[in-house]
């Protein structure tokens, strides 16, 4: 009897040694949690900011790039509509430009242009809008045409309206015939 009871203790074990090793072996489950994803993309996109319950921009741009950690949205193609009181004031249309989502400053890259309610057009590379204090400024060439002349300079800074425009190293040539 002594014998059976061996063999019947070591079939057990043996049975149980085997099940956990082939069948009965608990599986761990990994969930892997995605990282932050630091960038968000949006297309073809429309922003409207009012102020007082009147229109103060709109944003308009093909596509931007949202990077949370950096805390910047990268525009392509935008166009910046700015309205005072409620009234059209200018289009600011640039190739690119970074926008500081702490500040809302904004650095556009490449050519620039700004065209205001009163006919006015100003060409320049890589402006820079200071959201506080709702200004425009550039360090590079400037072009500024109005009905009667032609403004040249090196760097500039101006209101929005270009009402309140500073051209340094201008020169200035008068149209013909008007």
């Amino acid at each position: 009897m002594r014998v059976q009871k061996y063999k019947i203790v070591l079939f057990v074990f043996t049975a149980l040694l085997s099940v956990s090793a082939f069948g009965c072996k608990a599986e761990k489950t990994v969930i892997e949690e995605m990282p932050p994803m630091p960038e968000q993309v949006v297309e073809k996109f429309t922003i409207t900011e009012t102020e007082s319950g009147k229109l103060k921009m709109v944003l308009e741009s093909e596509s931007a790039v949202i990077n949370d950690e950096k805390k910047n949205a990268v525009l392509k193609l935008p166009r910046v509509k700015f309205y005072k009181d409620g009234e059209y004031v200018s289009t600011l249309v640039t190739e690119s430009a970074t926008i500081n989502l702490d500040t809302y400053d904004v650095d556009c890259h490449g050519k620039c242009t700004v065209d205001t309610a009163n006919n006015e057009h100003l060409q320049t590379t890589d402006l820079r809008y200071n959201a506080k204090k709702d200004t425009v400024f550039s360090e590079n060439d400037v072009k500024l045409t109005r009905q009667d002349e032609i403004v040249y300079g090196k760097g500039f800074e101006a209101d929005t309206k270009l009402e309140k425009i500073i051209i340094k190293k201008q020169r200035v040539e008068l149209l013909k015939g008007i």
